[in-house]
């Protein structure tokens, strides 16, 4: 999520990297829209993973469940 005392461009040279020379190109409303769609986009991203490890954890049988999260998720 993005830290709103901070502005855009910094936010997104943050998340993308320093040495991004098209950011110099975006105004400020355009890089807090394209910081708005990235944050969606690893939204989505995060719940369709989330599904995802569900789906394949509830058609283990009830017992490996439990293993398989420790080998997944330490």
């Amino acid at each position: 999520m993005r830290d709103h005392n901070v502005d855009a461009k910094t936010a997104l040279r943050k998340q993308l990297g320093p040495d991004l020379a098209v950011l110099d190109l975006l105004t400020e409303q355009e890089s807090a829209e394209l910081q708005v769609l990235i944050d969606d986009a690893r939204a989505t991203q995060r719940k369709a993973l989330d599904a995802s490890i569900s789906e394949v954890l509830g058609r283990l049988p009830r017992l490996a469940r439990g293993p398989a999260r420790k080998i997944m998720f330490g």
